[in-house]
């Protein structure tokens, strides 16, 4: 329910124009502090509604059938983050059973709500109940896997009380890669009626070897502060090991097809630039990339780039990686190169074809690439044209221009000796991307004037950089008419048949001034929305 100050709230949000929060529904959760409980213990039954409720609005009655009601505290919170607004109200009360047995702490209603009946054990006075602070869980993510296919292994500790410290073990498999998919995880979790702070922490498995094989689970130690039956708090060292899990290493269906296990693959091709209008001499890059999930990197084969004989290749690039996306390892593979048509007409690329087996399906696929057939136009012949010098015409000036010239060398020399003194006093700030080594290894390939040497240079520096793929792609990313210039004229002499000269010192000057596209400004877009 939403009370008058939260009206009084949004009305006035609304009244200096700022977006409206959204509100999320009302709710409420009933938890113990712990379970099970020694009969004559108080337990805490804990009640929290996500908004703001009167002290009277929990009705306690139904606690007294089973249990000794003792004190009832109210508590109320209000937090605005990033304008949106949350707020709590807490009842702690304190409940005792006297007699060992299985109770059912009951629904209670709270103004039109209802919380959920929970079930609680009290044991004998004396019983130990400690086990029941630690929980150390494992899970697989399937019972039954290919050999160098993904097997998720997920652990999960659960700590009732205050933890002070502690580490989990990592688990154990012969003959199988073992890797942590991300960063640890904190919550909390209900369990059994009572509220856990969770660490969740999850595993990517690769076994090797067929046949059955069992995970040698993970163990915590730790230190935990437990209260004892007067209140008082003391530290205890704990330790808990996880349940081991066995699973099944199903043998290769086809031994003599290609061994690609993956859950999903996609083979996709990307140009620098459209190829329905390539020219005789001129390079296009062409990039493969193979993506699979649920298997790594090392699994990929190679991939192959058949081209007809009347195409130069130039292999550019070639990178595998792995990655995490939603909680399954991503493979994934690029092959670049760079093809120059040497003869003008049509010609055909071939296909390519990639075996792999679905794990999920549990069959061979092949991801095929089709053929595609291209038209190569003449290259544009380059004829330099030789403009006749103008005529000389002999004139007689006599004194004027003498004086001019002695005049205007008078300016010159003052201006000269403006700037200078000017720029005596300026400090010129130098940017830090020109001493990086990466910058420094590129200046010296490009000036090198070897086109070949530049290229490469040029490449690895923009895939550190930017993370793209060819020097087209940088080209398009840099938005810069004069790099754009300088990269061609440096792949034409890098690729051309004729083996063009090059300096260098264009590519140089256009990469100084070439600047990324940056970001939209705050007060704009998105950003203007969020903005006092």
């Amino acid at each position: 329910m939403v009370k008058r100050p939260l009206l009084l709230l949004a009305a006035a949000w609304l009244a200096i124009g700022l977006p409206m929060p959204l509100l999320a529904a009302t709710k409420v959760e009933a938890t113990l502090n712990r379970n099970p409980v020694p009969a004559g213990e108080a337990v805490t039954l804990e009640v929290v509604v996500n908004d703001d409720m009167a002290a009277d609005a929990l009705d306690t009655s139904p606690l007294q059938k089973d249990f000794m009601v003792g004190n009832i505290s109210t508590s109320r919170s209000t937090q605005i983050n990033n304008f949106n607004v949350s707020r709590e109200t807490r009842w702690d009360i304190s409940l005792i059973a006297t007699k060992p047995g299985h109770y059912t702490v009951p629904a209670l209603k709270v103004d039109d709500l209802m919380t959920a009946p929970i079930k609680l054990e009290v044991v004998a006075e004396g019983a130990s109940t400690k086990a029941q602070d630690l929980i150390l869980d494992t899970q697989l993510s399937d019972t039954q896997v290919y050999p160098g296919a993904q097997l998720n292994y997920q652990v999960t500790l659960l700590v009732g009380q205050a933890l002070n410290s502690g580490q989990i073990s990592d688990p154990k498999l012969d003959k199988a890669d073992i890797k942590r998919l991300g960063d640890d995880k904190e919550s909390s979790q209900v369990r059994q009626g009572r509220r856990y702070h969770s660490f969740e922490r999850s595993y990517a498995f690769f076994p090797k070897d067929t046949g059955t094989q069992v995970i040698e689970p993970p163990m915590f130690t730790g230190v935990i502060a437990t209260q004892d039956s007067r209140g008082f708090y003391q530290n205890r060292e704990v330790g808990k090991v996880g349940q081991p899990q066995t699973f099944t290493v199903l043998p290769v269906p086809d031994p003599s097809k290609p061994w690609l296990p993956a859950r999903d693959l996609t083979l996709e091709e990307r140009w620098s630039q459209d190829p329905k209008d390539w020219k005789v001499g001129q390079p296009i890059t062409r990039t493969l990339v193979l993506t699979a999930t649920g298997t790594q990197a090392t699994n990929l084969p190679p991939l192959e780039m058949p081209v007809p004989d009347r195409l130069k290749v130039y292999p550019d690039q070639k990178d595998r990686k792995s990655y995490i996306n939603d909680g399954w390892m991503m493979a994934q593979q690029l092959s670049a190169a760079a093809l120059v048509p040497t003869k003008a007409g049509s010609f055909t690329l071939p296909e390519v074809d990639v075996t792999w087996f679905d794990t999920l399906a549990k069959k061979y696929r092949v991801a095929t690439l089709p053929a595609r057939t291209l038209t190569i136009a003449p290259g544009a012949a380059s004829q330099s044209q030789v403009q006749p010098p103008p005529a000389k015409v002999e004139t007689t000036a006599g004194f004027w221009p003498w004086l001019s010239a002695t005049l205007a060398l008078g300016w010159l020399a003052s201006l000269a000796f403006w700037l200078k003194s000017r720029l005596g006093k300026t400090k010129i700030k130098e940017n830090p991307e020109q001493e990086s080594p990466g910058w420094l290894r590129l200046r010296q390939a490009v000036l090198s004037k070897d086109p070949a040497k530049a290229g490469q240079a040029l490449l690895a520096w923009a895939g550190d950089k930017y993370g793209v793929h060819s020097l087209e792609e940088l080209a398009q990313h840099l938005q810069s008419p004069a790099l754009s210039q300088a990269i061609t004229e440096l792949q034409a002499s890098r690729f051309a048949p004729s083996g063009q000269s090059w300096q260098g010192d264009a590519l140089w000057q256009a990469l100084q001034h070439a600047k990324a596209p940056e970001p939209p400004p705050p007060g704009s877009g998105l950003y203007a929305a969020f903005r006092l």
